[in-house]
């Protein structure tokens, strides 16, 4: 009986010093290895759900501003006018189109502007390609530039080059390059590339002698009928696509 009493009391003593020794250097050391793991884990879950968030962010404001791009051109477009400026050549006046349309870009006069939103008495409008904003020549940018429309001796000086004889010995402009001002706006960037195109009916032939037409209908027959526009992204969407092409109708009002 008292045998019995000291081997109880004996293994009650070892369970009190175990109990009262604490972690061992190993559990510890297992322990904070495993909290590590944990964390670790947590900041990965963390930042990739920040990195999806602002790559869902960034594809919803590319959308927001391609739309509002697509709405000022087609507004644009849709307010086009046959301006036609009276400009010298070998010393007569000449009736010449204001209008450019390059792959790089295009020029025309309309009367909606993108600044009051609404008509705004006739403005010169240049849509073209330029390098990003922030000088990387391997991404290309949508740039507006626009202005009141000028009197005819200042577009002489500022936009256009050279006059030569175009069909029907019509006087055609040859315009300058499009280049960046201090007004410019940047309305897409981060593109690849962009290419516009023009959808051109044939040209009509004028009522009297075949093939002959007046001016301002001549004039009328030069501008495009559609405007077709296709930008590729550098990186996908949200939708993973990165192209995009899109053809906008002309309608064009005669000048008042």
């Amino acid at each position: 009986m008292v045998l019995k009493e000291t081997v109880i009391k004996s293994v009650t003593s070892r369970s009190a010093v175990r109990l009262n020794s604490g972690f061992t250097l190993m559990e510890l050391l297992v322990s904070m290895t495993i909290v590590g793991f944990l964390a670790l884990a947590i900041l990965f879950g963390f930042r990739i759900g920040i990195n999806a968030w602002a790559k869902g962010e960034t594809g919803l404001e590319r959308i927001r501003t391609t739309q509002a791009t697509f709405d000022l051109l087609n507004r644009q477009l849709g307010s086009m006018v046959d301006y036609i400026s009276q400009q010298n050549l070998k010393d007569s006046t000449v009736k010449v189109l204001i209008f450019q349309g390059a792959e790089s870009g295009m020029r025309f006069v309309t009367t909606f502007s993108s600044q009051s939103r609404g008509a705004g008495g006739l403005q010169l409008v240049e849509y073209f390609v330029s390098s990003s904003k922030q000088g990387d020549h391997s991404k290309k940018a949508l740039v507006l530039n626009e202005t009141i429309l000028p009197d005819d001796a200042t577009i002489a000086r500022s936009v256009i080059d050279d006059i030569s004889l175009g069909n029907n010995n019509f006087p055609v402009a040859l315009f300058r390059e499009f280049s960046l001002r201090a007004n410019s706006r940047y309305l897409l960037e981060d593109l690849e590339s962009i290419q516009f195109r023009y959808i051109r009916p044939e040209l009509a032939k004028g009522g009297g002698e075949p093939g002959v037409s007046s001016a301002p209908a001549l004039a009328r027959e030069l501008l495009p009928q559609g405007i077709g526009i296709r930008l590729r992204w550098s990186e996908p969407g949200l939708l993973g696509t990165r192209d995009l092409s899109i053809t906008i109708p002309v309608h064009v009002n005669a000048v008042q």
